[in-house]
């Protein structure tokens, strides 16, 4: 575990790993940095790979209140504190929207962000959009009843994500409740259209078509507020489409990075 300390004395846990240009992995709410270990080795063979997590989650320090902007001031401070003066950012979920607000608020060390199942919600999470839909006919079962049938939509591979999820760290279990709090509503007070118009680097959206955290639509949705940006369809997907298709992610999501790779600037 290393940790780096922000200039507001909180510390961040974050691992890198490979050399060469700077890519950026930034989980979704409530998630931590172990769910890109199964795609850094693919990205850290010609690339350095820098994963962090996000104040409130995982093993980083977990303040009573956190605003949005902190998570991308927090990426910039990070980045700067290893001498990285540009890089690529991939963001899945949520961590799409601290990738788009760091680019907005740092254009010159952006060159490309990767969004993957983007949304445009600033006023509550994926997670509980999903619950309300369905609420009426579960709200009465037990949490383990409630999570089967929540699963059913999420994934195109139940057993594919399940067993990636044994190897992801249930770093929640470790926060209070007034953590938990923080975070939720750091996320529902995000402001994102305002760092949607503003965003004016390379953009791909990976969609995952069988998730209902968010849909297709709405990743779409996502992409008009950018402008030009490049849309690609995961159809045997997801919630994580960087798990259910990884070779397909992977390939796609290198081939974006390569293309759209800027000289490095001293």
């Amino acid at each position: 575990m290393n940790l780096f300390t922000t200039s507001d004395d909180i510390a961040l846990n974050y691992r890198t790993s490979g050399e060469g240009n700077a890519i950026v992995m930034i989980h979704t709410a409530f998630d931590n940095l172990t769910v890109f270990d199964t795609i850094e080795e693919k990205f850290n063979q010609d690339n350095q790979v820098i994963l962090i997590d996000l104040r409130g989650h995982g093993y980083s320090d977990k303040p009573h209140q956190i605003d949005f902007k902190e998570y991308a001031e927090d990426v910039k401070e990070l980045l700067d504190y290893l001498y990285v003066t540009q890089a690529s950012l991939i963001g899945h979920e949520l961590g799409g929207s601290v990738a788009c607000a760091f680019a907005a608020m740092y254009p010159e060390m952006a060159d490309s962000v990767t969004l993957v199942n983007p949304t445009l919600l600033d006023d509550m999470s994926p997670e509980e959009r999903l619950y309300r839909k369905y609420a009426k006919q579960i709200r009465n079962w037990d949490k383990e009843e409630q999570q089967k049938f929540l699963d059913k939509h999420l994934y195109y591979s139940k057993r594919k994500a399940k067993k990636f999820l044994k190897h992801v760290d249930d770093t929640n279990g470790i926060a209070t409740q007034a953590e938990l709090d923080a975070v939720k509503a750091s996320f529902n007070d995000n402001h994102i259209m305002s760092y949607l118009s503003e965003m004016d680097i390379p953009t791909l959206i990976i969609a995952g078509q069988h998730g209902e955290r968010t849909t297709i639509v709405e990743a779409k949705e996502v992409g008009d507020f950018i402008g030009e940006v490049q849309f690609v369809t995961f159809t045997a997907s997801g919630l994580y489409p960087f798990v259910e298709e990884k070779d397909k992610f992977v390939d796609n999501v290198l081939k974006f990075i390569k293309e759209n790779e800027k000289e490095l600037t001293f």
